[in-house]
């Protein structure tokens, strides 16, 4: 047996072999001097498929390199070693000639006065190939990112541009650092840019992935100052905590062209197909509006003769109290011709004021019904605060309040809100004088309204004598009046007034009410109705 194989039977027993066994990777024990592989853990073994009796010299370590290396590639990781450790990850070939990849360690140390080599393997196939992989799908996503023929923009939370694709630098007409870290709003016409701020501030604070801009002509400016429309599809993702949104952006001014010019076609083709018709169609036409004249004629008829009735028969009654008021108050008012009258002259004066007040109430009520029906009421919105508003409105009607009644007042929400100011004191003033006029002496009116992300809430609540459930069924219906307010004076049209008004903004109403246990009238408007929308962008 050679010098090697007594010195690895020797060393069986010494430090170094359980140096060596207490390595889990593969790990071998290399004598400086000869160069010799004196011993290896199994764990080797099965790297390289070597026997560990095998006479193994120190070149197979570095010779088992799949790429191999000239000799002063080898004497420099000696060296290095030699110093410290060397260290390395290359693919190798085993003994049987399977590929694989190791990491290696090499580091030199003196045990009893002689010098070795301690090298030690690991297998990091799986690592490798995760890596090759990674870098794969890396390479592969950046040429999608960088030859799609669409602009794609990482945005971070302050809307600076942290990163630009090849087509979006192009689209725009930028280099990549003149464009980066500079606001989105460089890409944006100036004219959009305080109403995209308002947008941008309320994405940022509830991001999705969305369109933007539905229904709306998106444009993008370029560096020369030249305008284009584009369609925008916004992503949001998170990155070490920090939130970024991607903007995919497509030119679609060829679109727009083409969709122009097949308008165009379409309006040609319908004219001449028109032209071609229009005799026969006049002729179809005139019959039919003859037809549809005649019939809203007939129903139009019907429903004035039906108003006609209604009216006479409400007037004679609801006019007829008012004016005897006012009759014997102005008799009376003759008879007080001194000074010590003038209290009875002032409360006489007083209901007139207040009878005469009523008949304008009526006669307004068939004049707003009127405009309704001819389609004359149209709606200006505006901003405004709703606090300031209903505090003004409560002054307004709280001296036409029965004795010792009072309003109580709270808000919820932003005070700000988008309405129709006149339409809506109208239905605010008509809510506040019913729960009046049906609830006792020293009762509470209680008002609450809530602004949320969706809708302006108008709540009216009275603890007066309540609304049948049959009667809620009819209650915004044209001279309609609950079976227990017969005895209290009314036209029955404020309440269809009034859901006119709301319908016209969009609104809804809703009744809560049970006998005795008085009545709340609940108006919702939606902050996402056409108008509001169409108002908030122009």
């Amino acid at each position: 047996m050679d010098t090697a194989h007594n010195l690895a039977d020797v060393l069986k027993k010494d430090f170094l072999v359980a140096l060596c066994n207490g390595i889990k990777e593969g790990a071998a024990i290399i004598e400086k001097i000869s160069g010799k592989i004196i011993f290896c853990n199994s764990a080797w073994s099965e790297v390289f498929d070597v026997n560990p009796s095998d006479n193994i010299s120190l070149l197979p370590v570095f010779a088992s390199r799949k790429k191999k290396l000239t000799d002063k590639q080898l004497l420099y990781r000696i060296r290095v070693a030699e110093e410290g450790s060397f260290h390395e990850q290359v693919e190798y070939v085993s003994k049987n000639g399977k590929l694989f990849w190791g990491e290696l360690i090499f580091r030199a140390f003196t045990n009893n006065n002689r010098s070795y080599y301690l090298a030690v393997i690991d297998r990091i196939d799986t690592m490798k190939e995760n890596e090759q992989r990674i870098a794969q799908e890396k390479q592969r996503l950046e040429a999608v990112l960088e030859h799609t023929c669409m602009g794609i923009l990482e945005i971070n939370k302050e809307a600076e541009i942290v990163s630009i694709n090849r087509f979006g630098l192009t689209l725009f007409g930028y280099k990549k650092e003149e464009i980066i870290n500079r606001k989105i709003e460089v890409l944006i016409p100036e004219r959009f840019h305080l109403k995209h701020l308002h947008h941008r501030e309320k994405y940022t604070a509830h991001p999705q992935n969305r369109p933007m801009g539905l229904g709306m002509d998106l444009f993008a400016v370029k560096k020369d100052g030249t305008e284009f429309p584009v369609e925008i599809s916004l992503s949001v993702y998170t990155r070490n905590e920090q939130q970024y949104v991607i903007a995919f952006i497509n030119d679609i001014s060829i679109r727009k062209k083409a969709e122009l010019e097949i308008k165009k076609l379409n309006d040609e083709l319908e004219e001449t197909v028109e032209q071609r018709t229009r005799e026969l169609k006049n002729a179809i036409q005139q019959l039919q509006i003859s037809k549809e004249e005649l019939s809203r004629s007939l129903e139009k008829e019907k429903e004035l003769g039906e108003l006609k009735s209604r009216f006479v028969s409400m007037a004679s009654h609801e006019f007829r109290t008012p004016l005897s008021t006012v009759l014997s108050s102005a008799y009376l008012l003759e008879q007080y011709n001194t000074g010590e009258e003038q209290l009875k002259r002032e409360r006489h004066l007083k209901r007139i004021i207040s009878s005469v007040n009523m008949l304008t109430d009526i006669l307004n009520d068939f004049l707003s019904v009127g405009k309704i029906e001819e389609g004359r009421i149209h709606v200006k919105y505006t901003r405004f605060d709703v606090q300031k508003f209903i505090t003004s409105v409560a002054e307004e009607i709280k001296n036409n309040l029965k004795k010792e009644q009072t309003i109580h007042y709270r808000h919820e929400g932003t005070a700000e809100v988008f309405l129709d100011a006149s339409l809506l004191k109208h239905i605010v003033m008509n809510l506040i004088s019913n729960a009046s006029k049906f609830s006792p002496e020293s009762s509470r009116i209680i008002i609450h309204t809530i602004t949320n992300e969706t809708q302006y809430i108008f709540s009216i609540r009275d603890e007066g004598i309540g609304i049948s459930e049959e009667d809620q069924k009819h209650l915004m219906e044209r001279f309609f009046r609950g079976t227990n307010a017969t005895n209290i004076q009314g036209t029955g049209l404020g309440l269809h007034i009034i859901s006119k008004y709301a319908e016209l903004m969009n609104g809804t109403i809703q009744c809560r009410s049970a006998l005795q246990k008085g009545t709340e009238f609940i108006i919702a408007f939606s902050k996402n109705n056409t108008h509001y929308e169409k108002n908030l962008d122009h």
